[in-house]
Protein backbone atom coordinates (compact mmCIF):
# COMPACT_ATOMS: atom_id res chain seq x y z
CA UNK A 1 0.00 0.00 0.00
CA UNK A 2 1.02 3.25 -0.58
CA UNK A 3 2.84 5.00 2.31
CA UNK A 4 0.40 8.24 2.19
CA UNK A 5 -2.22 6.27 3.47
CA UNK A 6 -0.34 4.63 6.48
CA UNK A 7 -1.26 6.93 9.49
CA UNK A 8 1.41 8.21 12.38
CA UNK A 9 1.73 5.45 15.11
CA UNK A 10 -0.73 7.61 17.38
CA UNK A 11 -3.65 7.49 15.34
CA UNK A 12 -3.60 3.93 13.69
CA UNK A 13 -6.52 1.77 14.59
CA UNK A 14 -6.14 0.59 17.71
CA UNK A 15 -8.65 -2.91 16.96
CA UNK A 16 -6.44 -4.55 14.39
CA UNK A 17 -8.74 -6.55 12.35
CA UNK A 18 -10.25 -3.31 10.22
CA UNK A 19 -9.70 -3.45 6.45
CA UNK A 20 -11.23 -0.72 5.00
CA UNK A 21 -14.93 0.61 3.27
CA UNK A 22 -17.29 -2.12 2.07
CA UNK A 23 -19.62 -0.98 -0.04
CA UNK A 24 -22.93 -2.76 -1.46
CA UNK A 25 -23.96 -2.30 -5.05
CA UNK A 26 -26.94 0.17 -4.32
CA UNK A 27 -23.54 2.16 -2.59
CA UNK A 28 -25.20 1.35 0.84
CA UNK A 29 -22.11 1.84 3.42
CA UNK A 30 -21.69 -1.18 5.14
CA UNK A 31 -19.95 0.80 8.54
CA UNK A 32 -17.20 -1.03 9.79
CA UNK A 33 -17.55 -0.06 13.49
CA UNK A 34 -14.99 -1.38 15.91
CA UNK A 35 -16.24 -4.86 16.87
CA UNK A 36 -19.46 -5.05 19.55
CA UNK A 37 -19.56 -0.98 19.56
CA UNK A 38 -20.97 1.86 17.64
CA UNK A 39 -18.37 4.10 16.58
CA UNK A 40 -15.66 4.26 14.05
CA UNK A 41 -12.88 6.42 13.89
CA UNK A 42 -9.98 7.15 11.38
CA UNK A 43 -7.09 9.77 10.29
CA UNK A 44 -7.55 10.12 6.72
CA UNK A 45 -4.88 11.20 3.96
CA UNK A 46 -7.23 10.11 1.10
CA UNK A 47 -6.17 11.65 -2.00
CA UNK A 48 -8.93 9.83 -3.35
CA UNK A 49 -12.93 10.39 -3.19
CA UNK A 50 -15.39 8.80 -2.22
CA UNK A 51 -18.82 8.72 -5.09
CA UNK A 52 -22.14 8.88 -3.79
CA UNK A 53 -22.49 6.66 -1.10
CA UNK A 54 -24.86 6.52 2.05
CA UNK A 55 -24.72 4.82 5.54
CA UNK A 56 -27.04 4.11 8.92
CA UNK A 57 -24.80 5.97 10.69
CA UNK A 58 -23.78 9.79 11.18
CA UNK A 59 -20.70 11.25 9.74
CA UNK A 60 -18.59 13.71 11.15
CA UNK A 61 -15.39 14.95 9.49
CA UNK A 62 -12.95 17.56 11.09
CA UNK A 63 -10.83 18.60 8.59
CA UNK A 64 -6.97 19.34 9.66
CA UNK A 65 -4.92 20.24 6.92
CA UNK A 66 -6.23 21.49 3.06
CA UNK A 67 -8.85 21.60 1.55
CA UNK A 68 -11.68 18.98 2.04
CA UNK A 69 -14.75 19.21 -0.18
CA UNK A 70 -17.55 17.20 0.71
CA UNK A 71 -21.31 17.34 -1.13
CA UNK A 72 -24.51 16.58 0.73
CA UNK A 73 -27.95 17.59 0.24
CA UNK A 74 -26.89 18.52 -3.14
CA UNK A 75 -24.64 21.09 -1.40
CA UNK A 76 -21.19 21.22 -1.61
CA UNK A 77 -18.99 22.14 1.48
CA UNK A 78 -15.56 23.65 1.19
CA UNK A 79 -13.84 22.79 5.00
CA UNK A 80 -11.06 24.14 5.78
CA UNK A 81 -8.54 23.75 7.66
CA UNK A 82 -10.12 23.08 11.22
CA UNK A 83 -13.41 23.15 9.31
CA UNK A 84 -16.41 20.57 11.34
CA UNK A 85 -19.11 18.98 8.90
CA UNK A 86 -21.86 16.75 10.91
CA UNK A 87 -23.72 14.55 8.39
CA UNK A 88 -27.41 12.87 9.45
CA UNK A 89 -27.57 9.31 9.03
CA UNK A 90 -29.01 7.80 5.50
CA UNK A 91 -27.79 11.01 3.77
CA UNK A 92 -26.19 10.75 -0.27
CA UNK A 93 -23.24 12.28 0.39
CA UNK A 94 -19.80 12.30 -2.05
CA UNK A 95 -16.56 13.59 -0.77
CA UNK A 96 -13.77 15.19 -3.59
CA UNK A 97 -10.69 14.06 -2.50
CA UNK A 98 -7.11 15.78 -2.50
CA UNK A 99 -3.68 15.88 -0.38
CA UNK A 100 -4.48 17.13 3.09
CA UNK A 101 -5.37 15.37 6.51
CA UNK A 102 -8.69 14.94 8.63
CA UNK A 103 -10.21 12.97 11.25
CA UNK A 104 -13.54 11.01 10.22
CA UNK A 105 -16.03 9.57 12.60
CA UNK A 106 -19.04 7.07 11.29
CA UNK A 107 -21.19 6.52 14.61
CA UNK A 108 -23.88 4.34 15.40
CA UNK A 109 -26.74 7.11 17.38
CA UNK A 110 -28.83 4.24 18.21
CA UNK A 111 -28.05 4.44 21.72
CA UNK A 112 -29.18 8.13 21.62
CA UNK A 113 -32.65 7.79 20.57
CA UNK A 114 -34.51 6.73 23.36
CA UNK A 115 -33.56 10.10 25.19
CA UNK A 116 -36.48 12.15 24.83
CA UNK A 117 -33.90 15.82 24.39
CA UNK A 118 -32.44 13.70 21.30
CA UNK A 119 -35.41 13.81 19.47
CA UNK A 120 -36.06 17.44 19.06
CA UNK A 121 -32.23 17.97 18.66
CA UNK A 122 -32.11 15.64 15.84
CA UNK A 123 -34.81 17.95 14.64
CA UNK A 124 -32.19 20.63 14.26
CA UNK A 125 -29.10 18.83 12.70
CA UNK A 126 -31.65 16.85 9.89
CA UNK A 127 -29.22 18.97 7.00
CA UNK A 128 -25.72 19.08 7.36
CA UNK A 129 -23.62 20.91 9.97
CA UNK A 130 -20.99 23.18 9.25
CA UNK A 131 -18.97 24.80 11.53
CA UNK A 132 -15.69 27.07 11.71
CA UNK A 133 -14.17 29.43 13.99
CA UNK A 134 -15.33 32.04 11.76
CA UNK A 135 -19.10 31.20 11.42
CA UNK A 136 -19.52 30.28 15.55
CA UNK A 137 -16.89 30.98 17.12
CA UNK A 138 -18.25 29.41 20.59
CA UNK A 139 -20.39 26.43 19.60
CA UNK A 140 -17.05 25.79 16.91
CA UNK A 141 -14.04 25.63 20.49
CA UNK A 142 -16.98 23.82 22.38
CA UNK A 143 -17.45 20.89 19.36
CA UNK A 144 -13.56 21.08 18.52
CA UNK A 145 -12.53 20.04 22.39
CA UNK A 146 -15.04 17.47 22.44
CA UNK A 147 -13.54 15.72 19.38
CA UNK A 148 -10.53 16.13 20.32
CA UNK A 149 -11.09 14.37 23.57
CA UNK A 150 -12.80 11.88 21.51
CA UNK A 151 -9.60 11.40 19.53
CA UNK A 152 -6.98 11.19 22.55
CA UNK A 153 -9.86 8.67 24.35
CA UNK A 154 -10.46 6.50 20.78
CA UNK A 155 -6.17 6.34 19.84
CA UNK A 156 -5.22 5.32 23.30
CA UNK A 157 -7.74 2.76 23.74
CA UNK A 158 -8.22 3.73 27.20
CA UNK A 159 -10.83 1.59 29.77
CA UNK A 160 -14.17 2.20 29.35
CA UNK A 161 -13.18 3.82 26.00
CA UNK A 162 -16.87 3.82 24.65
CA UNK A 163 -18.84 4.95 27.29
CA UNK A 164 -16.40 7.30 27.76
CA UNK A 165 -16.70 8.76 23.75
CA UNK A 166 -20.47 8.43 24.41
CA UNK A 167 -19.95 11.01 27.28
CA UNK A 168 -18.51 13.28 25.35
CA UNK A 169 -20.89 12.90 22.40
CA UNK A 170 -23.92 13.32 24.55
CA UNK A 171 -22.62 16.98 26.03
CA UNK A 172 -21.18 17.60 22.06
CA UNK A 173 -25.34 17.10 21.03
CA UNK A 174 -26.41 18.81 23.63
CA UNK A 175 -24.22 22.05 23.19
CA UNK A 176 -25.55 21.68 19.69
CA UNK A 177 -29.21 21.68 20.79
CA UNK A 178 -28.44 24.39 23.59
CA UNK A 179 -26.80 26.86 20.63
CA UNK A 180 -29.95 26.41 18.64
CA UNK A 181 -32.33 27.22 21.03
CA UNK A 182 -30.22 29.92 23.25
CA UNK A 183 -31.79 33.20 21.00
CA UNK A 184 -35.56 32.09 21.42
CA UNK A 185 -34.72 31.34 25.54
CA UNK A 186 -33.33 34.93 25.79
CA UNK A 187 -36.43 36.32 24.89
CA UNK A 188 -39.18 33.82 27.33
CA UNK A 189 -39.08 33.22 31.12
CA UNK A 190 -37.25 29.99 32.15
CA UNK A 191 -40.68 28.47 33.09
CA UNK A 192 -41.82 28.90 30.30
CA UNK A 193 -38.58 27.74 27.39
CA UNK A 194 -39.01 24.59 29.65
CA UNK A 195 -42.83 23.83 28.93
CA UNK A 196 -42.10 24.62 25.19
CA UNK A 197 -39.36 22.96 25.09
CA UNK A 198 -41.39 19.76 26.53
CA UNK A 199 -44.10 20.31 24.46
CA UNK A 200 -42.12 20.09 21.09
CA UNK A 201 -40.23 17.40 22.34
CA UNK A 202 -42.90 15.46 22.81
CA UNK A 203 -44.55 16.42 19.50
CA UNK A 204 -41.27 15.20 17.72
CA UNK A 205 -41.14 12.13 19.55
CA UNK A 206 -44.76 11.24 18.65
CA UNK A 207 -44.13 12.07 14.59
CA UNK A 208 -41.21 9.92 14.35
CA UNK A 209 -43.19 6.79 15.23
CA UNK A 210 -46.63 7.78 13.41
CA UNK A 211 -44.70 8.87 10.27
CA UNK A 212 -47.99 6.90 8.24
CA UNK A 213 -50.61 9.13 9.81
CA UNK A 214 -52.04 12.14 8.23
CA UNK A 215 -50.18 14.76 11.11
CA UNK A 216 -51.60 17.60 9.45
CA UNK A 217 -50.31 21.42 10.28
CA UNK A 218 -53.59 21.91 12.49
CA UNK A 219 -53.51 18.37 14.25
CA UNK A 220 -49.77 19.72 15.31
CA UNK A 221 -50.88 23.00 16.53
CA UNK A 222 -53.64 21.44 18.26
CA UNK A 223 -51.64 18.70 20.24
CA UNK A 224 -48.98 21.49 21.24
CA UNK A 225 -51.96 24.06 22.44
CA UNK A 226 -51.07 27.13 20.30
CA UNK A 227 -52.39 28.70 17.34
CA UNK A 228 -51.67 27.58 14.02
CA UNK A 229 -50.14 30.95 13.17
CA UNK A 230 -47.87 30.80 16.87
CA UNK A 231 -47.22 27.17 16.16
CA UNK A 232 -45.59 27.46 13.04
CA UNK A 233 -43.52 30.69 14.05
CA UNK A 234 -42.63 28.78 17.52
CA UNK A 235 -42.04 25.13 15.40
CA UNK A 236 -39.13 27.09 13.25
CA UNK A 237 -37.19 28.75 15.68
CA UNK A 238 -37.11 25.35 17.34
CA UNK A 239 -35.74 23.30 14.69
CA UNK A 240 -34.56 25.83 12.59
CA UNK A 241 -37.46 24.38 9.65
CA UNK A 242 -40.83 24.35 8.64
CA UNK A 243 -43.24 21.82 9.61
CA UNK A 244 -43.86 20.46 6.69
CA UNK A 245 -40.05 20.81 5.66
CA UNK A 246 -39.29 18.77 8.86
CA UNK A 247 -42.15 16.03 8.18
CA UNK A 248 -40.90 15.75 4.84
CA UNK A 249 -37.59 15.16 5.73
CA UNK A 250 -38.58 12.67 8.09
CA UNK A 251 -40.21 10.80 5.67
CA UNK A 252 -38.01 10.71 3.59
CA UNK A 253 -35.25 9.78 5.71
CA UNK A 254 -37.47 6.48 7.24
CA UNK A 255 -38.15 5.92 3.08
CA UNK A 256 -35.04 5.61 2.75
CA UNK A 257 -33.72 2.93 4.89
CA UNK A 258 -37.02 1.17 3.34
CA UNK A 259 -35.66 1.12 0.04
CA UNK A 260 -32.49 -0.86 1.23
CA UNK A 261 -34.94 -3.98 1.43
CA UNK A 262 -37.39 -5.51 -1.02
CA UNK A 263 -40.54 -3.87 -0.54
CA UNK A 264 -42.67 -1.90 -3.11
CA UNK A 265 -41.98 1.66 -3.82
CA UNK A 266 -45.74 2.17 -3.72
CA UNK A 267 -45.85 0.74 -0.36
CA UNK A 268 -42.75 2.50 1.00
CA UNK A 269 -44.87 5.63 -0.14
CA UNK A 270 -47.95 4.66 2.24
CA UNK A 271 -45.87 3.15 5.27
CA UNK A 272 -44.14 6.84 5.04
CA UNK A 273 -47.31 8.76 5.27
CA UNK A 274 -47.63 10.10 1.14
CA UNK A 275 -50.83 10.36 -0.04
CA UNK A 276 -49.95 9.01 -3.59
CA UNK A 277 -46.35 8.04 -5.42
CA UNK A 278 -46.30 11.19 -7.61
CA UNK A 279 -46.01 13.09 -4.48
CA UNK A 280 -43.66 10.92 -2.74
CA UNK A 281 -41.46 10.60 -6.18
CA UNK A 282 -41.18 14.17 -6.58
CA UNK A 283 -40.14 14.88 -2.52
CA UNK A 284 -38.13 12.32 -2.89
CA UNK A 285 -35.99 13.43 -5.65
CA UNK A 286 -35.79 17.18 -4.27
CA UNK A 287 -34.36 15.99 -1.27
CA UNK A 288 -31.66 13.34 -2.82
CA UNK A 289 -31.15 14.15 -6.58
CA UNK A 290 -32.56 11.13 -7.55
CA UNK A 291 -36.12 8.94 -8.01
CA UNK A 292 -36.49 5.92 -5.34
CA UNK A 293 -36.11 3.74 -7.93
CA UNK A 294 -32.80 5.31 -8.78
CA UNK A 295 -32.20 5.65 -5.28
CA UNK A 296 -32.75 1.57 -4.89
CA UNK A 297 -30.92 0.49 -8.12
CA UNK A 298 -28.23 3.12 -8.30
CA UNK A 299 -27.40 2.08 -11.53
CA UNK A 300 -26.70 5.85 -13.01
CA UNK A 301 -22.87 6.31 -12.46
CA UNK A 302 -23.44 10.28 -11.00
CA UNK A 303 -20.20 10.86 -12.76
CA UNK A 304 -20.54 14.53 -12.69
CA UNK A 305 -19.50 14.23 -9.18
CA UNK A 306 -15.83 13.88 -10.71
CA UNK A 307 -15.62 11.19 -7.76
CA UNK A 308 -12.63 8.45 -8.12
CA UNK A 309 -14.84 4.68 -8.34
CA UNK A 310 -11.86 3.16 -6.59
CA UNK A 311 -12.09 2.41 -2.95
CA UNK A 312 -9.02 2.56 -1.42
CA UNK A 313 -8.98 0.14 1.91
CA UNK A 314 -7.73 1.57 4.83
CA UNK A 315 -4.66 0.51 6.53
CA UNK A 316 -5.50 -1.79 9.88
CA UNK A 317 -2.37 -0.75 11.69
Amino acid sequence: MNKQYIPPDKYRQPIRDYIGRTLRDDDTEVVDFVPKSHIRIWYNTQQEGYEVHHHNAAEIVFCIENLYTVTAENTSFNLNSGDILFIPPDMLHSIKGGAGVRFIYLIDLTPLQSFMDYGIIEATIMRPLHLSEKTSPILYHRIKAYLEEINDTYFKTRNMWELNIFSDLMRMYAEIGRFNFSRMEDTKEDETSMIYYEKFANLLKYIDSHLDEELSLEWAADKTGFSKYYFLRLFKEHTGMTYYDHLTHKRIQAAQRLLSGNESITNIAIKTGFNNLTSFSRSFKKLTGLSPSQYRSRKETLDHHGMSKQIIPLPAT
